[in-house]
């Protein structure tokens, strides 16, 4: 008797490993989400401010000239640079002075209690307030 030959294995194509691998990819991806989820309350407010302010300096920052403080944001809508201003997640205007008291240029918004204090996102530090 003779015994029959071996096939030879083979090491599954790319398009293969992809195509097994995307259920536990996806399993994996909604755990994550699931477990960390979205920002919640005034964590989704501060986070919506902190892009809401870097958008608008990166408007600034390749403006052709910063407007004043008297100008203000407004300008920026006035020129076409952005589309509208948005309000703060507390319904209030971002502020914004040129020149600033500390820096040359002042972006902030005054956070839940719409007063300048440690609470604000400001430009300088959007994670560590004033």
């Amino acid at each position: 008797m003779t015994a029959s030959p071996k096939k030879p294995s083979r090491l599954p194509s790319l398009a293969e490993t992809i195509a097994l691998s995307l259920p536990l990819l996806a399993v994996v991806g909604m755990a994550i989400f699931l477990l960390g989820g979205l920002p919640k309350g005034e964590d989704a407010r501060y986070t919506r401010a902190r892009d809401d302010i870097r958008a608008i300096r990166s408007v600034l920052l390749v403006s052709p000239k910063m407007p004043d403080t008297q100008s203000g944001l407004a300008a920026l809508v006035e020129s076409g640079q952005l589309p509208f201003l948005p309000q703060d997640p507390w319904g209030r205007d971002y502020q914004y002075r040129n020149p600033g008291s500390a820096y040359s240029y002042e972006l902030f918004s005054l956070g839940p209690d719409g007063e300048e204090s440690q609470d604000d996102i400001v430009v300088w530090n959007l994670y560590g307030g004033r």
